[in-house]
């Protein structure tokens, strides 16, 4: 013989679960928007002049990534110049 016994969740406990689970899934994005944004680096092609951000850390998913940006958008610290190999 067995005996189940068992209640309903409240309207409150399911949305204090909510919540949590939105607080997770929001501290998860902001953690990989951290890591994504500090590796990711900046440099200006001297022949050109035009500027890129280079994204050196997504093998898992396909590999790097490269994106042209507009240079007066990066910070002067942030941006490295590419040397010219002759």
């Amino acid at each position: 013989m067995f005996l189940f016994i068992g209640c309903e969740e409240s309207q409150a406990a399911k949305e204090i679960r909510l919540r949590q689970t939105a607080e997770r899934v929001t501290q998860q994005k902001v953690r990989v928007a951290e890591e994504i944004v500090s590796n990711i680096n900046y440099f200006m092609d001297p022949r050109t002049k035009l500027c890129f951000a280079y994204y050196r850390e997504n093998y898992s998913k396909g590999g790097p990534a490269l994106a042209t940006v507009p240079c007066e958008a990066i910070q002067p610290n942030l941006l490295g110049t590419a040397p010219i190999s002759e």
